[in-house]
């Protein structure tokens, strides 16, 4: 019997949506983008299965998940033990709706990890696994973090599976025999009616053709015989529900939990049936939308985070640490009161727009106390400023006794530290941006403890509030309505347009017609009308996650002092504007539904940003590394960098623990390192594009 092999697999990819009316001003959920297209690993891995998705950004780790449907961010999380989370939504894989999503509750969004061995480890001695190991699978959850609430009808749901091969028949293979060839095979001269021609030739010789005419040797053409069936081989994944729990706010999931942001979840695997070679486990949700009485609201809804997923032997429900040292939360700010400025704003008075505290948060995930080493580095992008600043060793409890790090009531902490100096200025340049690293480890460690958040700080040409995450869609009723967001110049400038992020709803219900308009300002309100960009709609990047659209005005006002812009709806229905509910700037945000600005009541800000300078700057958000792998880690005499071409990366440099750079090279993909001292370093690898990839490795010789 011949057989093709194929691995059928069954990697279903759904996602959500939500709608929140609140008075006159509206809030619903967010839009996501196309998936990643990478290669999925077919491989199986082994034992420990962990992804805190730290170093993961928008898509799921694909050495570790078979689909990559949901969102790694940390924007929806809300106070997260650790940096980024993977969040559930009812979004599909181009980033709309789904066309099916009805308000009662429907599988949304998938997330199922690779092939993992729960047969047999490999170190130090190969052996078999068996229950007495005391594996335990464990997971942090929460329920709508800074997103929109599950309702109760929704859920979220684990399940664990594994595969069996079986065949399945496909179809009958001929060949093509001359009348010549079967009369000789058959040793006869003729064939008459309901004569049998058994298959030959190689043939599976069970198989027969049944003559239906009168043949003889001067009979022309060839007859088809059935020579063989065709089978593949199909690995069917039984799947077997584990947990589950239905959806609720957060405020009353965090009273029911002792005021912890986060559920921890430790699951005993016993059961002989998962220690195979074929072990599967996946997330996902069950999800609902609003009414379709309010279309334009049916965006993203039902939102679940889920974060430190871990799969191990030798634990014990008693034990739910990890050993790290790590950052949390999102990436800190230097800038006051904006996330970014126009350069050329900046260099007006720089003392007025640079904090003088940084604020992070700190977690120590294992059960034992640290003593952590901190500083940070801050270095100018095509540019000479470099400076470092280091603080001393501190003492940090077990997040699960005292929480994130607190800051002193005095001096500094790595959960505050000053910022050592001002960006510098260069009247030449319109654009300025810095490379900025956090790392924090406790060096006495075996191994050693060690965490690193690396990003970009610009100065562009446009002012952004927003950290370009929307967790929620924001718009006013009736027809009409207007919101504006104030912005403040430090010199005259031309406003040569607008950055608008627009969430989407089903069947893009929201693709209304709006004006942008700029206003002065009136005792801390919008006043008169300045500029007015009639008749625009919502626009999307189809192949971008969280792109602005840029509105490129047809004239260029210049402005000077305070000013506000924003939007007028045409006509009744959410507009479902971006809305970042992470950063609070309600006290910047003004609404008018009825003839008067009025503040704000929701707590957010809106994804509007104006833009000053003529060239089109969108930021380069740093990226850390979910492509460059680095091999052998420990290395001893060559380090090798894969997953980033010779032609993307421009340089490289690596650090030790103190932050001292010790090497430093255009990129190369094979580094010597055996005149490294052992210990734990940094390898930073800067693209061409702007984006800076960054991995730890250790030397060990």
């Amino acid at each position: 019997m011949k057989t093709n092999f194929k691995i059928l697999q069954l990697a279903l990819a759904l996602t959500i949506v939500s709608g929140s009316a609140m008075a006159q001003e509206i809030l619903t959920g967010i839009q996501r983008e196309p998936g990643n297209k990478a290669q999925r690993n077919a491989q199986a891995i082994t034992l420990p299965f962990f992804d805190d998705f730290a170093h993961s950004a928008v898509y799921p780790n694909p050495t570790k998940w078979t689909d990559n449907n949901v969102l790694v961010n940390d924007g929806f999380p809300f106070e997260a033990p650790n940096r980024n989370c993977a969040t559930f939504d009812v979004l599909d894989a181009h980033g709309r709706v789904y066309e099916y999503a009805i308000s009662n509750a429907f599988v949304a969004e998938y997330l199922t990890s690779a092939r993992i061995r729960l047969d047999s480890i490999f170190e130090p001695t190969p052996r078999a696994l068996t229950p007495a190991d005391s594996l335990y699978f464990s997971f942090c959850y929460q329920p709508q973090g800074n997103g929109n609430k599950p309702e109760s009808q929704d859920s979220l749901v684990l399940e664990f599976g594994t595969t069996t091969d079986r065949q399945e028949f496909q179809y009958i293979e001929y060949n093509n025999f001359s009348m010549a060839e079967i009369f000789d095979h058959m040793q006869v001269d003729t064939l008459f009616p309901h004569d049998t021609i058994w298959a030959f030739g190689g043939c599976n010789p069970n198989m027969f053709y049944i003559v239906a005419d009168t043949l003889t040797r001067i009979t022309a053409g060839s007859i088809a015989i059935p020579c063989d069936s065709v089978f593949i081989t199909v690995a069917d994944t039984t799947w077997h529900h584990i947990w589950s729990v239905p959806g609720q706010d957060l405020e009353s999931f965090m009273a029911e939990n002792n005021n912890q942001s986060f559920k921890q979840v430790m699951i005993p695997i016993n059961d002989l049936q998962y220690f195979k070679d074929c072990f599967y486990f996946r997330f996902y949700n069950y999800a609902s939308i609003v009414s379709s009485s309010l279309p334009s609201n049916r965006g993203n809804e039902d939102n679940w985070n889920i974060d430190l997923v871990y799969l191990d032997l030798n634990r014990t429900v008693a034990d739910p640490s990890y050993p790290m040292l790590t950052f949390s939360g999102q990436r800190p700010s230097f800038i006051n009161r904006y996330l970014a400025v126009p350069y050329s704003q900046y260099r007006i008075n720089p003392s007025s727009f640079i904090k003088e505290q940084l604020a992070l948060d700190v977690t120590n995930l294992d059960k034992e106390t640290h003593q952590a080493t901190y500083y940070y580095s801050v270095e100018q992008i095509g540019g000479s400023q470099y400076y470092e600043r280091h603080l001393h060793t501190v003492e940090i409890n077990p997040y699960l006794q005292s929480g994130f790090l607190n800051c002193p009531t005095s001096g500094e902490s790595p959960a505050c530290p000053f910022v050592g100096q001002l960006f510098a200025l260069d009247p030449l340049i319109d654009s300025a941006s810095y490379l900025i690293k956090h790392y924090i480890y406790d060096s006495t460690c075996n191994p050693p403890l060690v965490d690193s958040m690396v990003y970009r700080q610009g100065f562009y040409n446009y002012y952004a509030y927003d950290d370009g995450i929307p967790e929620m869609g924001y718009g006013v009723e009736p027809a009409n309505g207007q919101f504006a967001m104030r912005f403040d110049m430090a010199q005259p400038e031309k406003i040569y347009g607008v950055q608008l992020l627009f969430n989407r709803t089903l069947n893009d219900a929201n693709m209304k017609y709006f004006d942008i308009v700029i206003w002065k300002d009136q005792n801390g309100k919008p006043g008169d009308e300045i500029y007015r960009f009639p008749n625009q709609r919502p626009e999307w990047d189809e192949g971008q996650p969280y792109r602005f659209t840029y509105y490129k005005f047809d004239s260029s006002p210049t402005l000077s002092g305070t000013f506000y812009i924003g939007l007028v709806q045409q006509s009744n229905g959410l507009i479902n504007i971006g809305f970042d509910a992470t950063n609070d700037n309600s006290q910047y945000c003004f609404y008018n539904v009825n003839g008067a600005w009025m503040p704000s009541q929701t707590k957010g800000t809106l994804m509007i940003r104006p833009v000053v300078g003529k060239s089109y700057y969108i930021g380069l958000e740093e990226t850390e590394a979910r492509q460059m792998e680095l091999y052998p880690n420990p290395a001893s005499d060559v380090l090798h960098i894969n997953g980033l071409e010779s032609n993307q990366a421009s340089q490289i440099s690596i650090y030790d623990l103190t932050g001292k750079r010790v090497y430093q090279s255009s990129f190369e993909e094979e580094i010597l390192v055996a005149n490294f001292n052992n210990g734990m370093y940094f390898i930073s690898v800067t693209t061409t594009d702007g984006q800076v990839f960054t991995q730890k490795f250790i030397i060990s010789k």
